[in-house]
C-alpha cells in the first residue's frame, strides 16, 4: 500500500499524485505481512498538508493542487472498516464515503501532533505483503491546470511547468529536492476514458495534430514540441479533460509512476 521510493512517493501514478507513508515496523510480523489492524506515522501527511497551503498566491494562479483524500480499491475487494488516527489518548475517526474519499482527512490530519499515527483496520486483507497496493490511499497531489477552456495559450503552459514543478517540490523532503525531475510535459487526461482524444497545436489560425504517447490513462506531450512548431496555444477537443504538467513518459516509467496497481503491480524498489 506504502512505497519508500522517494520519487514514487511523490509523483505515484499521475495525475493523480500518491502520498506514501512508511509503515511502523511493529504493526508488522518479521516477514513483513499485515495484520488486521496497521498504523504509520501522521507527520508525514501533516507536512505535505502544511507544504501545501503554504505555496504563493502567485505559484498557484495558472496550476492548483485540489486535495481529494481517498481509498482506491485494485482487488475487487471492500473498503476497510475503519481508518482513524490515535494522538495520546485520542482516537479520532475518519469519514470513509462509500466511493472511497475521506472528507475529513485533511482537516483532522493538519492539527496532528508529531507522535499520531493513521491506522486502517481491514480484516479482509490481513495476511499480505505490508506493501501490496491493492488497497491504495491517495491524497490527490496533482497541480491541474486551472483553465479547462479547450485553448492553453503557450504562455499559460509554460508558467504551468515552471509551477507544477515548484508545488511537487513542496512534497518531497528538501534534502532531495534538487534531484525532482523537470515537468516539461503535459498529461491530457479526458472525463470519459473512452474518448478519442483531438490534441493540437494553433500554429497562425491552423489546427495541427500534436504527436502524443498514450500512457497512464491519458496522453503525453511535449512542451518542447509546440515550441519547435512556433505554436501559439495548445487546443485540446473531444470533451471535459484534466490537464497537468508532468515528468516526460521515459522517467514516469523509471520510477513506476502510471504502472498498473494491485497484486500484480511490478515492483520498482
Amino acid at each position: 500500500m506504502y512505497n519508500m521510493n522517494i520519487f514514487k512517493t511523490t509523483l505515484m501514478a499521475l495525475p493523480l499524485i500518491m502520498l506514501a507513508m512508511p509503515a511502523q515496523a511493529d504493526e508488522f510480523n518479521k516477514d513483513g505481512i499485515r495484520g488486521e489492524t496497521y498504523c504509520f506515522p501522521a507527520k508525514h501527511a501533516a507536512k505535505t498538508i502544511k507544504a501545501m497551503s503554504s505555496i504563493k498566491a502567485e505559484r498557484k494562479d495558472i496550476v492548483a493542487v485540489s486535495m481529494m483524500p481517498r481509498f482506491l480499491i485494485y482487488d475487487d475487494g471492500q473498503l476497510p472498516n475503519r481508518y482513524y488516527m490515535v494522538d495520546g489518548d485520542a482516537a479520532i475517526d475518519f469519514t470513509i464515503q462509500p466511493d472511497g474519499l475521506v472528507p475529513d482527512f485533511i482537516s483532522k490530519v493538519k492539527t496532528a501532533s508529531k507522535q499520531a499515527d493513521l491506522c486502517i483496520n481491514d480484516p479482509a486483507r490481513a495476511g499480505i505483503a505490508n506493501d501490496d497496493e491493492r488497497l491504495y490511499f491517495e491524497m490527490g497531489l496533482t497541480p491541474f491546470y486551472k483553465n479547462t477552456s479547450g485553448r492553453h495559450d503557450i504562455d499559460e503552459l509554460a508558467e504551468g511547468t515552471k509551477d507544477g514543478k515548484s508545488q511537487y517540490k513542496k512534497m518531497i523532503p528538501a534534502a532531495v529536492r534538487l534531484f525532482m525531475p523537470d515537468t516539461r510535459c503535459l498529461h491530457v487526461k479526458y472525463d470519459a476514458a473512452d474518448t478519442t482524444p483531438q490534441i493540437f497545436a494553433e500554429v497562425d489560425g491552423a489546427l495541427v495534430p500534436v504527436e502524443t504517447e498514450a500512457y497512464n490513462e491519458g496522453y503525453v506531450l511535449h512542451f518542447g514540441d509546440l515550441k519547435d512548431m512556433n505554436a501559439q496555444a495548445l487546443v485540446i477537443q473531444g470533451g471535459a479533460y484534466k490537464l497537468s504538467p508532468v515528468p516526460d513518459v521515459k522517467t514516469m516509467k523509471r520510477f513506476g509512476i502510471g504502472l498498473p496497481r494491485g497484486p500484480e503491480a511490478p515492483k520498482t524498489n
